[in-house]
């Protein structure tokens, strides 16, 4: 499998799998912030770089053959890390076409269904990712523009009535106005930046009552003993 395994500074206190989106590489910035997060957060983690949009073999793929394929490399890299993870938590974040594969990846691994997930411009038009985000409730977080051709209110409104009847709570739905699939906003340079600005604390705030940050434990003050008083003498002083 073409991937590279990033590692944190501390000792691993779990396993994420991010996929790309088609043509959308690891080091495009909401891939590498969701990358950076998860290091934070004490996470090893999968980078999948498969590109059905960039290797020619694998875009001259169409219909049966693509969809098996990418069936195919969801599922062995969501294998691996099950594996690899050992009991640890395992994390799924996608963007684009990777939240497809997150949907294959969690048909085909059903223990990951219990982790958290992270939906990144999701193509949830796809009945299957939709029913993989309803499901997930509160364990999903979801970044999408009210400008991508995904987005449909309808459809949030859709998700939140079957969220509430699979799993009891909400995912975290955050809608950038007039973001596009890439998460741009049209002629606005600063608001552009705001959604990677933003997209951080989020993330890692989703992680947390998972992956707690460390607790930092200041030194106890240093007590340094007083000088004694000097003696005074009456008649000479001190």
């Amino acid at each position: 499998m073409p991937l590279k395994l990033a590692t944190p500074l501390q000792s691993p206190r779990g396993l994420g799998v991010l996929y790309p989106g088609a043509a959308y590489t690891q080091e495009r910035p909401l891939c590498a912030t969701t990358r950076d997060v998860m290091l934070a957060a004490g996470l090893e983690v999968f980078l999948s770089e498969r590109y059905y949009g960039l290797d020619p073999a694998l875009s001259a793929l169409s219909g049966e053959d693509r969809e098996a394929c990418l069936v195919a490399d969801s599922g062995a890299y969501a294998r691996a890390a099950f594996e690899r993870a050992a009991g640890r938590p395992v994390v799924l974040a996608g963007k684009s076409l990777g939240t497809t594969a997150m949907a294959h990846a969690l048909i085909q691994v059903p223990e990951l269904a219990a982790g958290l997930s992270v939906w990144l411009t999701p193509l949830w038009k796809d009945e299957m990712v939709f029913q993989a985000i309803a499901a997930a409730g509160a364990r999903a977080y979801v970044l999408i523009g009210s400008a991508d051709p995904q987005w449909d209110a309808a459809i949030l409104e859709a998700l939140h009535k079957k969220a509430m009847r699979l799993a009891k709570s909400l995912p975290t739905v955050h809608v950038v106005d007039g973001a596009d699939h890439g998460m741009s906003v049209s002629r606005s340079a600063a608001a552009t930046a705001q959604v990677l600005v933003d997209l951080k604390p989020a993330l890692a705030a989703f992680f947390a009552p998972v992956f707690p940050p460390p607790v930092v434990v200041s030194p106890p003050p240093v007590v340094v003993p007083a000088e004694p008083e000097p003696e005074i003498d009456p008649l000479f002083g001190p």
